[in-house]
């Protein structure tokens, strides 16, 4: 006897019909009633005919000849045919459908007594209304003392099945091409660090084939403190009840790149972990243009910087040896040692005798102002030069006397026209005075 198929449920639904049809034809070659069926006189016994027409599965009788002899209601009903239109005309040896698609073999190895089980096989039942199914057959031949005289074909329809298994073909199909042309790399790992998927852009970052990848683990294709880095991630991530979104820098052979990556653990229908699956997308562009942005804008800033210094501390000649430095604003520590540090280099790169300090755009007069006022005078006269404070207001000029400022050696005039009036005065009286 040889059978056909695996061990999956709709094999041992054929068993099993296939061991209910043994029975009753043991049972009606000997004469026996089936089992509970009751002998005794005046008792109703099971009717064959009502067994073979509760079968709720269709059942076909044929003729060693194939011509079809018998079929149950179930078949009537997957016909959708009266008993009388196929009953006595249909032949399946010459059927062209049954034929093409390989029924009539098999059915001839049953006519010679062969137990015979086809996988699920297509079939056309009605090419005009395209009804179309997969059928999973089982011939068992029908004996009497002498020989076969029929065979039966027990059928399932197991279209929805395959259909269902299509499907899920497709959507594998699908899915695989959305992964693999997808512009992120994708994979995932078993709980041993196993690659079970890898996509084409992983084939890439790796270098390697994809069969070459399936089934090794990480350290096997990458250095030990990759695989070290990736290990430790994998670990958090079969921890974690929710996903992983991390950005990672790895060194590969065409150098430094850096990863946004998203990693999560994968369950069974039992919620436990199976493995890790990652899904990465290279930034390293994006972040070398930041890193770039970033380097522009602090030399921007650099540059503003120095802007707004000269701007803030600007030194003015106004005649030979006589400077003018304008101070407009709020007075700082830092501005003011700023104040004093471009004065004196200015003093000493053109030799000024004289610098006029002008606060008119100052508006306040606290500690930062006279210190630096201060301070720049001593300064100024440890090079030889002379400090000219002009613009006082009234407010500044209080608030120097009540902070006691000690502005000896340092001339205040009220305007800068007087300032540079007395600067120039002095430098002529200078000239005048000399050998």
């Amino acid at each position: 006897m040889s059978t056909q198929g695996g061990n999956d449920p709709i094999a041992a639904e054929n068993a099993r019909l296939r061991a209910r049809v043994e029975e009753l034809e043991r049972r009606l070659g000997d004469g026996a009633p089936p089992p509970g069926a009751r002998g005794s006189a005046g008792e109703p016994r099971i009717s064959y005919e009502a067994l073979f027409e509760a079968v709720p599965m269709p059942i076909f009788v044929y003729r060693t000849d194939g011509l079809l002899a018998a079929i149950n209601e179930a078949t009537v009903a997957w016909f959708k045919t009266e008993r009388e239109r196929v009953v006595g005309a249909f032949n399946l040896l010459k059927d062209p459908e049954s034929v093409a698609r390989g029924f009539a073999e098999p059915f001839l190895r049953a006519v010679a007594g062969e137990v015979v089980t086809l996988p699920a096989t297509p079939y056309v039942i009605d090419e005009q209304q395209g009804r179309r199914c997969w059928l999973e057959v089982i011939y068992l031949p029908l004996r009497d003392e002498s020989r076969v005289r029929h065979v039966v074909a027990l059928t399932r329809d197991v279209t929805s099945h395959k259909e269902a298994e299509a499907r899920q073909r497709q959507s594998a199909t699908l899915l695989e091409a959305i992964i693999d042309n997808a512009p992120l790399l994708i994979y995932a790992r078993d709980t041993e660090g196993r690659f079970t998927v890898a996509n084409r852009q992983i084939e890439a970052a790796i270098g390697k084939p994809k069969g070459a990848l399936l089934g090794r683990a990480q350290r096997e294709l990458t250095s030990a403190e990759i695989a070290e880095q990736f290990e430790a991630q994998d670990r958090d991530a079969l921890n974690s009840s929710a996903p992983l979104v991390l950005e990672e820098r790895v060194e590969l052979p065409d150098g430094m790149h850096v990863y946004m990556t998203t990693k999560f653990a994968l369950r069974d229908d039992e919620g436990r972990a199976t493995g890790v699956c990652g899904i990465s997308a290279d930034i390293t562009e994006r972040v070398r243009a930041e890193e770039q942005n970033l380097r522009l804008h602090e030399q921007m800033f650099r540059v503003r910087e120095e802007t707004l210094r000269s701007i803030s501390t600007p030194l003015l000649p106004i005649a030979a040896g006589v400077l003018v430095m304008p101070l407009v604003g709020n007075m700082t520590r830092e501005r003011a040692d700023q104040v004093i540090e471009v004065l004196l280099h200015g003093i000493s790169d053109q030799q000024a005798r004289i610098a006029l300090l002008d606060v008119t755009g100052m508006p306040e007069a606290g500690a930062e102002v006279t210190d630096a006022l201060v301070r720049a005078a001593r300064s100024v006269r440890l090079l030889g030069a002379e400090v000219v404070i002009t613009g006082i207001r009234p407010s500044v000029a209080q608030a120097l006397v009540g902070l006691q400022a000690d502005l000896g050696g340092i001339v205040t005039k009220g305007t800068l026209e007087r300032g540079v009036a007395y600067a120039l005065s002095r430098q002529a009286q200078q000239r005048g005075a000399a050998p």
